[in-house]
């Protein structure tokens, strides 16, 4: 897998025309690069001595270790375990010896060489599937007691664990450790996450005869709850009352109405306890409050109290907000906990709420106590109030240079050199590993590098691992402004307005890639890319080529362009469609309108939610990066019905 990588990254350039856009030729490569590509060749070949022979013509070259590194990695073997101790005690902390003592822990698993596994690692590993090889090595080792306390510890879970544990739990098992209750508690798990295959798989481990009929039972309801009181006979037993729980609760996601119909008999019929009956309850709330559904509204706000979950209550404000009921918005913020209420999104709608039942000064106080934060609500806050925007920049401290920084951390030498020869993955692997290795401080000294180096989304990184969130110097870098600017200018859009998406899309990464198969800083997709490339008149883009940031920013610039004429100009529906769709953006309108506000706090995606206030909140902080006037929403914006 690790030279396919390799090759792919060695073989891999863009030559791009579109447009009058050409991308430079290919740098030509130094002498070192050319000897070090040339070493990693050879080793592929397996031709170790030629390679090594190509090493020592490199002297201090920062990425000599990966020579060692990659030949110890393509060709385990046992015997040089000697060889792989030297490389991690040369390179201790680093993130090419974390990766090489997994490789060859899990060689000497597989090996079943347990002597040399704990030698090679002595304590607990942090991934699951080492920990289970780890927890075997310890019952090779004759310590039952710790190994089989680890195996029950990594067995509660609702989720399936990697195959390398199952001759754990299969050791574990005939010792006679794996009782039916530790099976039930784990399918109780699987069952409220609905896992089926879990269930399912776990319903065969049961062993009396009793345990196996009610691991048929779990099966059967899983895959239909509103049978509960077919499947599940009459009985106070506490298995009977957690899965009759369990099952009303998934029932409640199905048909909620349905489910609540028949919970004061299942009250009855298995004894469930108050706390069973609340869970229950909660479970028919949310599934109502997810549709909307204005059927029992009245028993749902009888039942609402301030233990309900916090995001529960939430989910109860936002429906409020969504059919403008404004008391029952006051009253369900009043239900929240201290914390939540101080949030500036609750004070907000709390203020929102005072100011529609015409008590303006305690209207004015919510939103002056939110507005202190720098964030959307705290920024309607400061709208609604007129007041500036509360921004709390930190300032990055400076002041290591880099010969300092090289000598301290040898990682960064080495993801200077890998960045030089556009091995992106591999330097932001060794930058994450050391962004886990320092301290708070001397994760922001590193970001502050990154932006001296021009690494503006490793400084991102940097910000977000170390959680620095007033350092927006960090946080909001302004990377390739002359082509933000360039097409700003060309799509009449603010510049503001293209880094807010670019830095929401992909945290200024060029080479970024979404699950889903968007790319970019821009987070193109190839259908849309074509479709807005056919559009306004340029070559058709290879969905490889979309990584060029030229390229992906013209394109995307362009899209945004398209959607802010379809809204005339609203930048809060163009950013949602940008997100979603503008064919859900369609769904979420209303024929009776809502302000924008409340449209917002409604769109029913958490992830398009976010997405469109954030990007409403980059922009103004981008505004202020660009020393440009601070403006959040416009009169349009807010007066429009949505």
């Amino acid at each position: 897998m690790w030279w396919r990588n390799l090759r792919l990254l060695f073989g891999f350039s863009i030559f791009m025309l579109a447009g009058g856009l050409v991308s430079p030729p290919a740098r030509a490569l130094s002498l070192e690069q050319s000897l070090y590509r040339s070493a990693l060749e050879a080793l592929r070949q397996q031709r170790s001595g030629e390679a090594y022979a190509l090493q020592a013509r490199l002297g201090d070259y920062p990425l000599v270790p990966y020579i060692d590194y990659y030949d110890l990695y393509w060709q385990p073997q046992t015997a040089r375990l000697a060889e792989v101790k030297q490389f991690m005690l040369r390179h201790p902390g680093s993130y090419l010896s974390s990766r090489l003592e997994r490789r060859y822990l899990h060689l000497l698993a597989q090996e079943q060489n347990w002597h040399a596994f704990l030698d090679l690692r002595a304590s607990k590993p942090n991934s699951v599937d080492l920990q289970c090889y780890y927890y075997r090595a310890k019952l090779a080792m004759g310590q039952r007691d710790l190994a089989f306390d680890g195996a029950a510890e990594l067995w509660q879970h609702g989720d399936s664990r990697p195959g390398e544990c199952d001759r754990l739990f299969a050791a574990w098992r005939e010792a006679g450790r794996m009782s039916d209750s530790r099976v039930w508690e784990r399918q109780q798990l699987a069952y409220a996450q609905g896992n089926g295959a879990l269930v399912k798989y776990l319903s065969g481990l049961y062993q009396g005869s009793g345990w196996q009929h009610l691991g048929n039972r779990v099966n059967q309801l899983m895959a239909k709850p509103d049978k509960l009181f077919v499947l599940l006979p009459a009985g106070h037993e506490i298995r009977d009352r957690r899965l009759a729980e369990l099952t009303l609760q998934r029932w409640a996601n199905q048909d909620a109405l349905a489910a609540l119909r028949q919970l004061t008999q299942a009250k009855q019929r298995y004894g469930l306890r108050p706390p069973a009956v609340a869970s229950v309850e909660q479970a028919i709330a949310r599934r109502l409050l997810l549709d909307r559904s204005t059927a029992q509204r009245h028993w749902l706000d009888s039942r609402m109290d301030k233990q309900w979950p916090p995001e529960l209550l939430e989910l109860r404000a936002r429906v409020a907000i969504y059919e403008a009921d404004w008391p029952a918005v006051n009253r369900t913020i009043t239900l929240m906990t201290a914390e939540q209420q101080g949030q500036s999104r609750w004070r907000y709608w709390r203020g929102r709420a005072e100011q529609q039942a015409g008590h303006t000064a305690p209207a004015r106080h919510q939103f002056e106590l939110g507005r202190q934060e720098r964030s959307y609500y705290g920024f309607l806050s400061a709208q609604q109030l007129g007041k500036p925007f509360s921004l709390q920049q930190v300032p990055l401290k400076r002041g290591l240079d880099w010969a300092s920084a090289s000598r301290r951390w040898a990682a960064l030498p080495r993801i200077d050199a890998l960045l030089q020869l556009d091995e992106t993955d591999l330097a932001r692997a060794e930058w994450y590993y050391l962004m886990e290795q320092v301290s708070y401080e001397e994760k922001l000294q590193l970001g502050g590098l990154a932006l001296a180096k021009g690494w503006h989304d490793l400084a991102v990184q940097a910000s977000i691992r170390a959680e620095a969130w007033d350092v927006l110097e960090l946080r909001f870098p302004t990377p390739m402004s002359k082509t933000f600017s360039q097409f700003a200018q060309a799509r009449a859009v603010e510049p503001s307005l293209l880094y807010a998406l670019a830095r929401q899309e992909s945290a200024l990464y060029p080479k970024a890639k979404s699950p889903v198969g968007a790319s970019g800083l821009m987070q193109l997709m190839p259908a849309t890319a074509k479709h807005t490339a056919k559009k306004w008149g340029y070559p058709q883009p290879r969905p490889q080529q979309l990584v060029e940031p030229a390229l992906n920013i013209r394109l995307g610039s362009a899209y945004l362009r398209e959607l802010l004429d379809k809204y005339q100009g609203n930048r809060v529906l163009a950013t949602a469609a940008y997100n979603a769709g503008p064919g859900r953006v369609r769904q979420w309108r209303t024929e009776e309108g809502m302000s924008m506000d409340a449209w917002v706090e409604s769109i029913p995606f958490r992830e398009t939610r976010n997405y469109v206030q954030n990007v409403l909140v980059y922009n103004v902080i981008y505004q202020q990066r660009l020393n440009r006037p601070l403006r959040f929403l416009t009169q349009g914006e807010l007066m429009l019905q949505y």
